[in-house]
């Protein structure tokens, strides 16, 4: 037996839409990066809004800090018009973008974040359909472009359902529609890389009626949410491979790299020998060492962007390093964030899902 959507009716809403709709146009690409943030913004709001977009700027931020690249992208999908229409596009064109922007960039970590309607639409895009958008089960985790997906964060979320592992606040265990057993389900196989906001007294995801509690998040949260974020980020394995350097049997290698332009350091010892080489302040830098039987070598490179170490030694053949990959390690910097988009938004929406069975 399955559900189909039979209709979504707006039970109350708080003072008239006054919002800034349609005024910005989306940003629908980025560069190849360490992380790129999938934005689902809030019904009626602007594409860049204020009120979501600390959490662009924190995480970014964060990150470049790292010595990483970072961008954002945002979900598609319509102001205004019937509300459900609003979540299948929006589903179907998150759907469309995260998997063009992963085959154009396979080894981009993703971020998902939605709030509001974009925390419904974000929820579907990974678990299916929660009530409107019946064209997807969603996401696999285990294959592009699922397993992409390092962290994915819901706020104030329409269909919150109660007592999940990955919920936050003081609503937690608190929901005023939920999720049906099967979306829910596959949502929760995102479980430990997702995080779900909700706060008591909001009048979306708990029925609450402190509207205050559904416009603050970011406010409030922003700092917890972007280290969190980043914490994953880190946390998550490669997608593409990188280069392992295998030392020979008796010597040690040890090659580190921070920030770069070009050096090489090659040394010679004799078996009692020990040489240190390092370069300072420059791109790439290679420290090739050859030694007899008993030697340590110890290259370093320190300021640069990437430093490869390689030894051979006669007690066994030379090591070697496979190729970086083109992604994503790009040297690109996005320019600078545009300006987050002011508006007053006056209304919220609190919607009430019937469901007819078939």
């Amino acid at each position: 037996m399955s559900s189909i959507i039979r209709n979504a009716l707006a039970l109350s809403a708080v003072a008239a839409i006054a919002v800034a709709q349609g005024t910005t146009s989306p940003k629908l690409d980025a560069p190849c990066a360490d992380a790129v943030i999938f934005m689902a913004r809030g019904n009626d709001a602007p594409y860049q809004d204020s009120r979501t977009f600390p959490f662009v700027d924190a995480t970014c931020g964060k990150l470049r800090a790292e010595g990483k690249t970072c961008d954002f992208i945002e979900v598609v999908f319509p102001f205004g018009g019937d509300y459900c229409t609003q979540i299948g596009d929006g589903v179907r064109n998150g759907l469309s973008q995260i998997t063009a922007f992963n085959k154009k960039c396979p080894c981009t970590h993703l971020i998902l974040n939605g709030y509001s309607q974009g925390a419904w639409i974000t929820g579907d895009i990974l678990g299916g359909p929660g009530g409107c958008s019946q064209i997807t089960n969603g996401l696999d985790n285990t294959s592009a472009p699922g397993n992409a997906i390092a962290a994915a964060l819901l706020w104030g979320d329409v269909m919150h359902e109660a007592n999940q592992p990955y919920n936050v606040l003081d609503g937690a265990g608190l929901q005023k529609s939920g999720r049906g057993a099967d979306s829910l389900a596959r949502l929760n196989r995102y479980a430990p890389v997702l995080r779900s906001y909700c706060a008591k007294g909001d009048p979306i995801c708990t029925n609450g009626d402190d509207v205050s509690k559904h416009l603050s998040y970011f406010e409030l949260y922003t700092d917890d949410a972007s280290t969190w974020a980043v914490g994953k980020l880190n946390e998550a394995a490669p997608l593409c491979a990188a280069p392992t350097p295998t030392p020979s049997a008796s010597s040690t290698v040890v090659a580190s790299s921070v920030g770069v332009a070009s050096s090489s350091t090659v040394a010679s010892s004799s078996a009692s020998s020990s040489v240190v080489a390092s370069a300072v302040g420059i791109a790439s830098s290679a420290a090739v060492v050859s030694s007899s039987a008993s030697s340590a070598v110890v290259a370093s490179a320190v300021g640069i962007a990437s430093s490869t170490a390689v030894a051979s030694s006669n007690a066994a053949a030379s090591s070697s390093v496979a190729a970086l990959p083109s992604y994503p390690t790009s040297p690109v910097h996005p320019a600078p964030f545009p300006v987050p988009q002011q508006y007053d938004s006056q209304c919220i929406v609190v919607m009430d899902i019937e469901y007819a069975y078939v």
